[in-house]
């Protein structure tokens, strides 16, 4: 007696273990070699599950005479992770680390009629990185389907997996197309400097060291009003930036010039002799020099893909009150030209800086 009663508790687990079963659809992703990727530079570094109801949940599809739920052995995070990482594994360190965030992701069906079911499956992701712990969208892949088919068994398996695979060779094939082209994807930040010389125009001289000053450059031959001095020569420096992705790197292009302007640069008559000349010229190798020292504080300068270009106008900035200052540590030491002793120590620190900044170049 106690043998029978024993059977039936065993027959009833099973019919209920059975019952369950039934009750519940489990796709398993399985993975086929032939789906693996042959040509990628990325690989899966984490996936998270945003959908409204996140876990393995799918939806609810239409077997065995109704609807039952229908979901992954575990997880979405995981089970995804795993699939997408067969597909394309983890080979080179220095390939792009993707984060794929799941927006929607799911599977459902309803009975329409006699032996009719229609379903639709959709699928949403985006795609992200993180470049300087700062994150950086790149794209998405939104897609669905639709289908209607008999009430008998169907491969729902096959048709989950033909998103998810769709949705990695989207990306790879986005990121084919836009290395070298998007931002988004520059691994690092190549600074590259232009010296812009153009040729005189009527009141600018641009710098260059084939073409000192010369008298004319001067155009206000009257002293400035209440200034005891000789002369004067404005003079100043600027830049132009541009950006372009090249390769794996954002370069960030700086085409600098310095100058002096003619119009309010001025020599009295009696005063233009070599002298005086060559100390305004000590006064434009300056500003070239300080270009040159603008140029290492941004090589110097944290300067980042995200927001390079403000820190290149702090730089600026300094850059130029380094100038005013030097400018008057120039003529401060020289008496604006008026200690020969002095004049003539700077004429030959300035002349070696100067050949040393053309020389490398």
């Amino acid at each position: 007696m106690m043998r029978r009663f024993l059977l039936s508790i065993f027959l009833f687990c099973i019919a209920f273990a059975t019952q369950a079963q039934q009750n519940r659809i489990i796709l398993n992703l399985n993975r086929d070699p032939a789906g693996l990727f042959k040509s990628y530079k990325f690989y899966i570094q984490e996936v998270e599950d945003k959908r409204v109801l996140p876990g393995a949940g799918l939806g609810k599809v239409v077997a065995l005479g109704k609807e039952v739920p229908v979901s992954l052995p575990a997880t979405a995070e995981k089970e995804l992770f795993s699939y997408w990482t067969f597909l394309a594994p983890k080979k080179d360190p220095s390939h792009l680390p993707l984060y794929v965030t799941v927006k929607e992701l799911s599977l459902n069906e309803k009975r329409v009629g006699p032996n009719k079911v229609t379903g639709e499956v959709k699928l949403n992701v985006k795609f992200r990185w993180y470049r300087d712990m700062e994150p950086v969208e790149l794209t998405g892949y939104l897609t669905s389907a639709t289908y209607t088919r008999p009430e008998q068994d169907y491969d729902y398996q096959k048709l989950v997996k033909q998103l998810l695979d769709q949705s990695l060779a989207h990306f790879q094939k986005w990121m084919v197309s836009n290395t070298g082209k998007n931002p988004a994807l520059a691994r690092n930040l190549v600074l590259v400097f232009k010296e812009i010389v153009n040729a005189a125009s009527e009141d600018t001289v641009f710098y260059s060291p084939k073409r000192p000053l010369i008298w004319d450059d001067f155009k206000v031959r009257t002293g400035k009003p209440g200034s005891r001095y000789a002369a004067a020569v404005f003079t100043s420096f600027g830049y132009e930036g541009r950006s372009y992705p090249k390769d794996n790197d954002l370069v960030v292009e700086i085409g600098l010039k310095t100058f002096m302007v003619k119009s309010m640069s001025w020599g009295r008559p009696e005063s233009r002799n070599a002298g005086t000349l060559r100390h305004e010229q000590i006064h434009f190798d300056i500003t070239r020099l300080v270009v040159e020292k603008f140029k290492e504080r941004l090589r110097k300068a944290d300067l980042t893909i995200q927001d390079y270009d403000s820190e290149i106008q702090y730089q600026f900035l300094e850059a130029f009150r380094e100038m005013n200052r030097d400018q008057e540590q120039y003529d401060g030491e020289t008496g604006h030209g008026l200690n020969a002793g002095a004049q003539a120590a700077w004429d030959k620190k300035v002349a070696a800086q100067i050949a040393a900044v053309y020389e490398v170049q």
